[in-house]
């Protein structure tokens, strides 16, 4: 993880060249940490990649959006390029214009933030890294014509594509299942590996999953450093089984394959009565699925060749019809640049929804900072008192370690992995599925 050599910017901008501090927030400000890396490289280059996809795809986009739709890809491409040159120069963090129905929650935080943590350098990791996804999105809600357009949707698409072997596996191996405590924690596990396919951890650059899915979950064993699974079982087993489970996306392409897998077998075994998924409201972290990527792969599957895969397809369709499966209305706080533990002051009709719940899973590497915040808390903290009182039900994370945070693990482990391997938390390459109950 090598970043430019840059004094000049680094003296300029009080760049500290030292990890980030314990007990501190993450940001960028502490140049041998992921968050300084991501804002001088990962970020620039996903910025570059839209900009140029802009103007590679100028007469696909015409020909759906129309003739005058020209200008706006001109002026699109041009702003995401500025913004990474506002990037690149540790720019401010401003006000965002505009009717957005997030716009005022937004600058009302943006307003709450010391002035010495108002640039994406200083301020703190996840607010910075949040509100660069909510600026390109700004961007394109401010053009007549491409305000509806998913920038990252052939990104996605191209990774559900990708993933059709995996798939195919994984549906025979779980058509026949039973409803005990193996085979669940079986598919929670599956579930946690496949987010391994991250799309912004990569910039972008696909990730094929491969091999035997169910042999992976016993191969990574050893890299699962926390398993809370049996809790998680006891939590849904006990409960009624007319009740919900919430399930709050994180990537789209293989791992929602995952998520719907799981939730198929919460359904058809009893453990609950529906699912209920959580989506972005606007392109997001560039892999997130959005309300259209979850009805783009119930219909890739239904139209799929293969009978196997579109019967499934067909049958998600019938569950999201009978609403067994449901898509929550679309909430502006996830993509807002709030931690979780804020959510019952700020959105308190959510945190009163998910309280309904018998049980709430969290996906992937964001949600887990907005579970913990950007904060170095001690590796052997306890999940429960990062929450800092984030309680609403039952809930669990599957996560795989994508950032320079964590909790929960054992004394001296995270010690043992750093001797290992320096960037263990960068690599996705480990996984922690944690408990927490209401």
């Amino acid at each position: 993880m090598s970043s430019p050599p840059d004094a000049d910017f680094d003296v300029k901008n009080g760049i500290i060249d030292a990890e980030t501090p314990p007990h501190t927030e993450l940001a960028a400000l502490y140049k041998q940490s992921f968050a300084y890396y991501t804002f001088r490289v990962r970020l620039p280059s996903t910025l570059a990649t839209i900009a140029a996809s802009l103007v590679k795809d100028k007469d696909e986009l015409l020909a759906t959006y129309g003739a005058d739709a020209g200008a706006d890809i001109e002026r699109n491409a041009a702003a995401v390029t500025q913004l990474r040159e506002d990037i690149l120069n540790n720019g401010p963090l401003l006000a965002f214009e505009g009717k957005d129905p997030d716009t005022q929650m937004w600058n009302a935080f943006l307003e709450k933030l010391p002035k010495e943590k108002r640039s994406y350098f200083t301020a703190c990791w996840l607010y910075s890294e949040c509100y660069m996804y909510r600026k390109i999105s700004a961007i394109f809600q401010a053009t007549p014509r491409l305000s509806a357009f998913d920038y990252f949707r052939e990104q996605k698409q191209t990774a559900a594509k990708l993933s059709v072997d995996a798939m195919l596996a994984v549906a025979k191996a779980t058509r026949q299942n039973e409803r005990d405590s193996g085979t669940f924690r079986q598919l929670i596990k599956l579930n946690l590996w496949g987010n391994r396919c991250d799309l912004s951890i990569t910039s972008g650059k696909q990730v094929k999953p491969t091999g035997n899915a169910f042999d992976q979950v016993t191969d990574l064993e050893p890299k699962l450093l926390i398993d809370g699974t049996a809790a998680i079982w006891q939590a849904i087993d006990g409960a009624s089984g007319d009740g919900i489970v919430d399930i709050i996306f994180d990537n789209a392409g293989y791992e929602v394959y995952t998520d719907l897998i799981l939730a198929e077998y919460i359904i058809d075994k009893g453990l609950a009565a529906k699912v209920r998924f959580n989506a972005k409201a606007i392109p997001w972290f560039i892999s997130d699925v959005m309300a259209h990527d979850y009805h783009w792969t119930l219909q890739f599957l239904a139209d799929h060749p293969d009978p196997v895969l579109s019967e499934l397809g067909k049958k998600w369709q019938r569950f999201t019809a009978e609403g067994k499966f449901e898509l929550s209305p679309l909430e502006q706080f996830w993509t807002s640049p709030y931690e979780f533990y804020r959510m019952r002051e700020e959105k308190p009709a959510l945190y009163a929804r998910l309280q309904e719940a018998e049980l709430i899973i969290f996906k992937g590497d964001l949600n887990y900072r907005k579970l913990l915040g950007d904060f170095s808390w001690p590796s052997t903290e306890s999940f429960a008192t990062c929450l800092r009182g984030f309680r609403p039900t039952n809930l669990c994370t599957l996560r795989t370690v994508k950032a320079d945070l964590i909790c929960g693990l054992g004394q001296g482990v995270a010690e043992q992995l750093f001797a290992k391997d320096k960037e263990w938390m960068l690599t996705g390459e480990y996984g922690v599925i944690q408990f927490a109950s209401k």
